[in-house]
């Protein structure tokens, strides 16, 4: 058998040879890369389940306190205020000082009933439930002003019907925001602004406080707490926060969360 022959043969079988090892290695490591991506898809999937367990477990502790305070310590403080005008009717006309001192304790019961009843809506926002997100962005922002601080509402007067868990994250979200935007950065002035579009909705707070490091807040495991909680909340629907922050002026926080499928409609406000 001529030599070139038996050479060329070999030559041809060591090519396959290479080939079928090329491609087997190529076949090992794309199968690898799958293995590789199913399980992070995996873990993902079972993180954003978890963290939506947790966020439906926080409302429901939420929801739980505040019928505690409503029906518990709601009512004593009725039933106390009631005994307190008994025992008002039985004193003399001349007891005055007792009677002061009864007015000035129910004065205090209506301040605790007051402050009971805004914690307990600031717990379960029921306005969100009846009429939607833009009513309870509404009653957000009017409960938020007084003489020194303006709150203001920049809002179309419709939307698309956003599914109740956006609708609760966004609200939740302003309502972090606009604390922390009274009690942390002292601002004076704070706008809230929410636009729904074909494929997104955006939230964006905006105020005219004192700033803040963001690095600085967020490596803080007590301070940034509220800051990470909202990019939890966001990562679960593959939102997303922009923070334009800084030391010594305002803030401007935005919030983006792509939508599937909107379906339009009115929200009341």
């Amino acid at each position: 058998m001529d030599s070139g022959f038996v050479i060329a043969v070999g030559t041809a079988v060591l090519l396959v040879m290479a080939l079928f090892i090329i491609l087997f290695v190529a076949y090992y490591q794309q199968k690898q890369a799958r293995q590789q991506l199913a399980l992070s898809e995996l873990q993902e999937r079972h993180r954003r389940e978890l963290m939506t367990a947790t966020f439906r477990g926080q409302e429901e502790e939420r929801r739980r306190l505040a019928e505690d305070l409503h029906d518990g310590i709601g009512t004593m403080l009725s039933v106390t205020k009631m005994s307190l005008n008994q025992l008002e009717r039985q004193l003399d006309e001349d007891n005055i000082r007792a009677s002061l001192q009864i007015q000035k304790t129910r004065t205090m019961i209506d301040e605790t009933m007051t402050n009971v009843r805004r914690i307990s809506r600031d717990l379960v926002p029921t306005t969100l439930e009846r009429f939607g997100l833009l009513a309870a962005l509404e009653e957000l922002a009017d409960r938020a002003n007084d003489g020194e601080l303006d709150v203001q509402l920049d809002c179309p007067e419709s939307m698309s019907q956003l599914p109740s868990s956006i609708n609760l994250m966004l609200y939740r979200i302003a309502q972090e925001l606009v604390n922390n935007a009274i009690r942390h950065a002292r601002a004076h002035h704070i706008t809230i602004q929410i636009a729904c579009h074909t494929d997104n909705v955006r939230l964006s707070v905006l105020d005219d406080g004192v700033g803040f490091d963001f690095d600085a807040v967020t490596e803080n495991e007590r301070g940034g707490l509220g800051l990470r909680n909202i990019e939890s909340r966001l990562s679960v629907v593959n939102g997303h926060a922009t923070f334009d922050v800084a030391p010594g002026r305002g803030s401007q926080i935005h919030i983006q969360i792509r939508l599937q499928n909107p379906q339009p409609a009115t929200l009341l406000s």
